[in-house]
Protein backbone atom coordinates (compact mmCIF):
# COMPACT_ATOMS: atom_id res chain seq x y z
CA UNK A 1 0.00 0.00 0.00
CA UNK A 2 1.58 3.24 -1.07
CA UNK A 3 1.40 6.79 0.17
CA UNK A 4 1.80 10.26 -1.20
CA UNK A 5 4.17 12.95 -0.05
CA UNK A 6 3.44 16.09 -2.02
CA UNK A 7 5.09 19.47 -2.27
CA UNK A 8 2.82 20.60 -5.08
CA UNK A 9 -0.11 19.36 -7.15
CA UNK A 10 2.31 16.88 -8.74
CA UNK A 11 3.26 14.81 -5.65
CA UNK A 12 6.12 12.39 -5.16
CA UNK A 13 4.94 8.79 -4.85
CA UNK A 14 6.70 6.49 -2.42
CA UNK A 15 6.06 2.83 -1.67
CA UNK A 16 6.48 1.63 1.89
CA UNK A 17 7.82 -1.73 0.65
CA UNK A 18 11.11 -0.10 -0.30
CA UNK A 19 10.53 0.63 -3.97
CA UNK A 20 12.34 3.93 -3.59
CA UNK A 21 15.29 2.28 -5.34
CA UNK A 22 17.34 -0.91 -5.23
CA UNK A 23 19.60 -1.05 -2.20
CA UNK A 24 17.86 1.93 -0.51
CA UNK A 25 16.08 1.19 2.77
CA UNK A 26 12.59 2.41 3.57
CA UNK A 27 14.02 4.48 6.44
CA UNK A 28 16.55 6.19 4.15
CA UNK A 29 13.89 6.91 1.52
CA UNK A 30 11.48 8.39 4.04
CA UNK A 31 14.22 10.34 5.82
CA UNK A 32 15.55 11.98 2.65
CA UNK A 33 12.06 12.81 1.40
CA UNK A 34 11.05 14.21 4.78
CA UNK A 35 14.13 16.43 4.92
CA UNK A 36 13.24 17.92 1.54
CA UNK A 37 9.66 18.50 2.65
CA UNK A 38 10.49 20.31 5.89
CA UNK A 39 13.49 22.25 4.56
CA UNK A 40 11.10 25.16 4.07
CA UNK A 41 9.80 25.80 7.59
CA UNK A 42 6.74 27.55 6.24
CA UNK A 43 5.53 24.33 4.66
CA UNK A 44 3.35 22.16 6.92
CA UNK A 45 3.20 18.35 6.63
CA UNK A 46 -0.11 16.63 7.37
CA UNK A 47 -1.11 12.95 7.28
CA UNK A 48 -4.51 11.98 5.85
CA UNK A 49 -5.88 8.46 6.49
CA UNK A 50 -9.05 7.41 4.66
CA UNK A 51 -10.18 4.10 3.16
CA UNK A 52 -12.22 5.90 0.49
CA UNK A 53 -9.77 6.58 -2.37
CA UNK A 54 -11.87 9.33 -3.94
CA UNK A 55 -12.33 11.19 -0.67
CA UNK A 56 -8.65 10.72 0.14
CA UNK A 57 -7.73 12.24 -3.22
CA UNK A 58 -10.16 15.16 -2.89
CA UNK A 59 -9.06 16.07 0.64
CA UNK A 60 -5.38 15.74 -0.23
CA UNK A 61 -5.67 17.95 -3.29
CA UNK A 62 -7.69 20.53 -1.37
CA UNK A 63 -5.11 20.79 1.41
CA UNK A 64 -2.23 20.94 -1.07
CA UNK A 65 -4.04 23.86 -2.70
CA UNK A 66 -4.09 25.50 0.73
CA UNK A 67 -0.28 25.17 0.86
CA UNK A 68 0.10 22.09 3.05
CA UNK A 69 2.38 19.15 2.29
CA UNK A 70 0.41 15.93 2.39
CA UNK A 71 1.08 12.25 3.08
CA UNK A 72 -1.94 10.05 2.30
CA UNK A 73 -2.67 6.44 3.11
CA UNK A 74 -5.74 4.19 3.26
CA UNK A 75 -4.51 2.25 6.31
CA UNK A 76 -3.89 3.27 9.92
CA UNK A 77 -1.13 0.68 10.25
CA UNK A 78 0.84 2.36 7.48
CA UNK A 79 0.44 5.79 9.07
CA UNK A 80 1.84 4.45 12.36
CA UNK A 81 4.72 2.79 10.53
CA UNK A 82 5.67 6.06 8.83
CA UNK A 83 5.44 7.93 12.14
CA UNK A 84 8.30 5.79 13.46
CA UNK A 85 10.51 7.77 11.06
CA UNK A 86 8.68 11.07 10.58
CA UNK A 87 6.28 12.89 12.91
CA UNK A 88 3.69 15.05 11.12
CA UNK A 89 2.27 18.36 12.25
CA UNK A 90 -1.27 16.89 12.25
CA UNK A 91 -3.16 13.69 11.44
CA UNK A 92 -6.56 13.78 9.75
CA UNK A 93 -8.33 10.43 9.78
CA UNK A 94 -11.66 8.80 8.92
CA UNK A 95 -13.04 6.44 11.58
CA UNK A 96 -13.98 3.67 9.13
CA UNK A 97 -10.78 2.05 7.82
CA UNK A 98 -9.71 -1.39 6.65
CA UNK A 99 -7.99 -3.12 9.56
CA UNK A 100 -7.33 -0.77 12.47
CA UNK A 101 -9.99 1.95 12.66
CA UNK A 102 -9.44 5.67 13.15
CA UNK A 103 -10.33 5.63 16.85
CA UNK A 104 -7.66 3.01 17.60
CA UNK A 105 -5.21 5.01 15.47
CA UNK A 106 -5.99 8.05 17.60
CA UNK A 107 -5.44 6.10 20.82
CA UNK A 108 -2.10 4.72 19.67
CA UNK A 109 -0.89 8.17 18.60
CA UNK A 110 -1.84 9.61 21.99
CA UNK A 111 -0.30 6.71 23.95
CA UNK A 112 3.08 7.02 22.22
CA UNK A 113 5.35 9.62 23.92
CA UNK A 114 6.90 10.43 20.53
CA UNK A 115 3.57 11.31 18.90
CA UNK A 116 1.20 12.16 21.77
CA UNK A 117 1.49 15.90 21.11
CA UNK A 118 0.45 15.50 17.43
CA UNK A 119 -3.06 16.95 16.91
CA UNK A 120 -5.57 14.47 15.49
CA UNK A 121 -8.77 15.43 13.67
CA UNK A 122 -11.36 12.68 13.29
CA UNK A 123 -14.10 12.68 10.65
CA UNK A 124 -16.85 10.24 9.70
CA UNK A 125 -19.92 9.77 7.57
CA UNK A 126 -21.65 8.01 10.47
CA UNK A 127 -24.52 9.78 12.24
CA UNK A 128 -23.89 7.88 15.49
CA UNK A 129 -23.82 10.60 18.17
CA UNK A 130 -21.70 8.64 20.69
CA UNK A 131 -18.72 8.57 18.31
CA UNK A 132 -17.98 12.24 18.95
CA UNK A 133 -17.71 11.71 22.71
CA UNK A 134 -15.63 8.55 22.31
CA UNK A 135 -13.15 10.43 20.11
CA UNK A 136 -13.03 13.42 22.44
CA UNK A 137 -12.33 11.13 25.40
CA UNK A 138 -9.49 9.53 23.41
CA UNK A 139 -7.93 12.97 22.80
CA UNK A 140 -8.99 14.12 19.34
CA UNK A 141 -8.62 17.84 18.66
CA UNK A 142 -11.67 18.15 16.41
CA UNK A 143 -14.52 15.95 15.23
CA UNK A 144 -16.13 16.52 11.81
CA UNK A 145 -18.97 14.82 9.99
CA UNK A 146 -18.95 14.21 6.24
CA UNK A 147 -19.59 16.05 4.10
CA UNK A 148 -17.71 19.03 5.56
CA UNK A 149 -16.98 22.19 3.62
CA UNK A 150 -13.66 23.90 3.02
CA UNK A 151 -14.17 26.55 5.73
CA UNK A 152 -15.02 23.94 8.37
CA UNK A 153 -11.98 21.79 7.57
CA UNK A 154 -9.63 24.77 7.38
CA UNK A 155 -10.89 26.15 10.70
CA UNK A 156 -10.40 22.78 12.40
CA UNK A 157 -6.83 22.45 11.10
CA UNK A 158 -5.94 26.03 11.98
CA UNK A 159 -7.42 25.60 15.45
CA UNK A 160 -5.36 22.47 16.01
CA UNK A 161 -1.96 23.63 14.74
CA UNK A 162 -1.96 27.42 14.59
CA UNK A 163 -0.44 29.51 17.39
CA UNK A 164 -2.60 32.28 15.98
CA UNK A 165 -5.32 30.43 14.06
CA UNK A 166 -6.58 32.03 10.87
CA UNK A 167 -10.34 32.21 10.57
CA UNK A 168 -10.45 32.49 6.80
CA UNK A 169 -9.28 30.30 3.94
CA UNK A 170 -6.46 31.94 1.99
CA UNK A 171 -6.15 31.34 -1.73
CA UNK A 172 -2.81 31.64 -3.51
CA UNK A 173 -3.71 33.57 -6.65
CA UNK A 174 -2.78 36.34 -9.06
CA UNK A 175 -5.38 39.10 -9.36
CA UNK A 176 -5.18 42.77 -10.26
CA UNK A 177 -5.90 45.37 -7.61
CA UNK A 178 -6.01 49.15 -7.96
CA UNK A 179 -4.93 51.16 -4.93
CA UNK A 180 -6.32 54.69 -4.89
CA UNK A 181 -9.55 56.57 -5.52
CA UNK A 182 -9.46 57.44 -9.21
CA UNK A 183 -7.66 55.64 -12.05
CA UNK A 184 -7.12 59.01 -13.78
CA UNK A 185 -5.02 60.35 -10.92
CA UNK A 186 -1.25 59.93 -11.10
CA UNK A 187 -0.80 58.38 -7.64
CA UNK A 188 -3.08 55.40 -8.34
CA UNK A 189 -1.21 52.08 -8.65
CA UNK A 190 -2.29 48.76 -10.13
CA UNK A 191 -0.61 45.78 -8.49
CA UNK A 192 -1.01 42.04 -8.01
CA UNK A 193 -2.86 40.22 -5.25
CA UNK A 194 -0.98 36.98 -4.54
CA UNK A 195 -3.02 35.77 -1.54
CA UNK A 196 -6.72 36.42 -0.93
CA UNK A 197 -9.23 35.70 1.82
CA UNK A 198 -12.63 37.23 2.47
CA UNK A 199 -11.02 39.28 5.26
CA UNK A 200 -7.91 40.61 3.52
CA UNK A 201 -5.21 40.19 0.90
CA UNK A 202 -1.47 40.21 0.30
CA UNK A 203 -0.45 42.68 -2.40
CA UNK A 204 2.82 42.23 -4.22
CA UNK A 205 3.93 45.76 -5.03
CA UNK A 206 7.15 47.68 -5.66
CA UNK A 207 5.87 50.49 -3.42
CA UNK A 208 4.55 48.98 -0.18
CA UNK A 209 2.86 51.45 2.14
CA UNK A 210 3.55 52.02 5.82
CA UNK A 211 1.81 49.94 8.48
CA UNK A 212 -1.44 51.60 9.52
CA UNK A 213 -2.04 53.32 6.17
CA UNK A 214 -5.73 53.43 5.20
CA UNK A 215 -6.25 52.87 1.49
CA UNK A 216 -9.17 52.52 -0.94
CA UNK A 217 -8.89 49.42 -3.14
CA UNK A 218 -10.55 48.10 -6.25
CA UNK A 219 -10.23 44.33 -6.61
CA UNK A 220 -10.78 42.83 -10.06
CA UNK A 221 -12.48 39.41 -10.04
CA UNK A 222 -12.82 38.82 -13.76
CA UNK A 223 -15.41 41.33 -14.98
CA UNK A 224 -16.47 42.18 -11.42
CA UNK A 225 -14.91 45.20 -9.69
CA UNK A 226 -15.13 45.23 -5.89
CA UNK A 227 -14.63 48.46 -3.95
CA UNK A 228 -12.97 47.97 -0.56
CA UNK A 229 -11.47 50.09 2.21
CA UNK A 230 -8.38 48.55 3.80
CA UNK A 231 -5.62 49.08 6.35
CA UNK A 232 -2.00 47.93 5.96
CA UNK A 233 -1.21 45.39 8.72
CA UNK A 234 2.38 44.61 7.72
CA UNK A 235 4.77 45.73 5.00
CA UNK A 236 7.96 44.34 3.43
CA UNK A 237 10.69 46.00 1.41
CA UNK A 238 12.55 44.13 -1.36
CA UNK A 239 14.35 41.07 0.00
CA UNK A 240 12.21 40.73 3.13
CA UNK A 241 8.79 39.58 1.95
CA UNK A 242 7.58 36.19 0.66
CA UNK A 243 9.93 34.98 -2.11
CA UNK A 244 12.11 38.00 -1.17
CA UNK A 245 9.80 40.41 -2.94
CA UNK A 246 8.26 43.60 -1.61
CA UNK A 247 4.60 43.75 -0.64
CA UNK A 248 2.08 44.29 2.12
CA UNK A 249 -0.75 42.60 3.96
CA UNK A 250 -4.03 44.49 3.90
CA UNK A 251 -7.02 43.88 6.17
CA UNK A 252 -10.46 44.81 4.85
CA UNK A 253 -11.97 47.46 7.13
CA UNK A 254 -15.04 48.24 5.05
CA UNK A 255 -16.57 45.91 2.48
CA UNK A 256 -20.19 45.27 1.54
CA UNK A 257 -21.48 41.92 2.72
CA UNK A 258 -22.48 40.93 -0.82
CA UNK A 259 -18.93 41.70 -2.01
CA UNK A 260 -17.44 39.60 0.78
CA UNK A 261 -19.68 36.74 -0.32
CA UNK A 262 -18.48 37.19 -3.91
CA UNK A 263 -14.88 36.84 -2.75
CA UNK A 264 -15.74 33.76 -0.69
CA UNK A 265 -17.53 32.16 -3.65
CA UNK A 266 -14.56 32.94 -5.92
CA UNK A 267 -12.12 31.30 -3.50
CA UNK A 268 -14.18 28.12 -3.24
CA UNK A 269 -14.66 27.98 -7.01
CA UNK A 270 -10.92 28.31 -7.63
CA UNK A 271 -10.08 25.64 -5.04
CA UNK A 272 -12.51 23.09 -6.44
CA UNK A 273 -11.69 23.97 -10.05
CA UNK A 274 -8.06 22.96 -9.59
CA UNK A 275 -9.14 19.69 -7.96
CA UNK A 276 -11.56 18.92 -10.81
CA UNK A 277 -8.90 19.67 -13.43
CA UNK A 278 -6.47 17.26 -11.77
CA UNK A 279 -8.95 14.49 -10.94
CA UNK A 280 -7.92 11.08 -12.28
CA UNK A 281 -10.01 9.69 -15.14
CA UNK A 282 -12.64 7.21 -14.02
Amino acid sequence: MGGVLGTSLCPLWIRCNGEGGKGISVADTISKTWESLVSDKKRRVLFIVDGDASYLYYTGMLLQRLNYNIYTTRMAEEALAIMKFAVPMLVLTEISLQGMDGIELLRQIKQNPKTQSVPVIIYTASTEQSLKYICQDAGCDAFLRKPFDTDELYAAIQGAIGDKPRRYVRLQTCLSVMMGEDAKRAHVMTDCVTALSDDGMYVSTSKPMAVGTHIPLTLFLGKTHIKIQGTVLYSFDVGRGPLHTSGMGVKFTHIKNEDRMLIRAYIKKELTKVIAQNSPAK
